[in-house]
């Protein structure tokens, strides 16, 4: 192939950073995640899979609310908020809380959503609003 150099980048991880209240595997963790979303695009990610994503950034992130709130967890106030990770992945507000709103279905639907038998759309703005017992009634009267 002829390639003679490969360029990437190599980071060393602390055990624990106790500026911001991460573990080792939280960090690269983080890392991982954000870097996988920035190379394939958000619109390349699979929707169920970037709801999860998300869901675990907020939680290595430190974010509890979604609004702008200073969130005190451990005697640490998170300043990081839902708008400013939106930013750091390249999405609206907006969409960050929908991509979200998809973990609210049922296994089944979340299942349909992320093999591609069911939009996204669909599932964020009509099922998800629905409690899961009701969730669970519709689809399989219709199922």
């Amino acid at each position: 192939m002829g390639i003679l150099e490969i360029p990437c980048r190599i980071t060393h991880y602390p055990d624990y950073d106790e500026k911001f209240n991460r573990t080792k595997d939280d960090m690269i963790l983080e890392d991982l995640i954000s870097t996988n979303i920035m190379q394939r695009g958000v619109g390349n990610v699979n929707p169920m899979k970037m709801a999860k994503c998300i869901m675990e950034l907020e939680r290595i992130k430190g974010i509890y609310k979604g609004n702008h709130q200073k969130v005190k967890q451990d005697n640490l106030t998170s300043q990081y908020s839902q708008k400013d990770m939106a930013e750091e992945l390249g999405i609206t507000r907006q969409q960050l809380q929908d991509y979200k709103k998809l973990l609210n279905l049922i296994p089944e639907l979340q299942q349909m959503v992320e093999n591609g038998s069911m939009k996204a759309t669909v599932g964020y703005k009509i099922w998800a609003k629905m409690p899961q017992e009701e969730q669970e009634k519709l689809f399989n009267d219709i199922g």
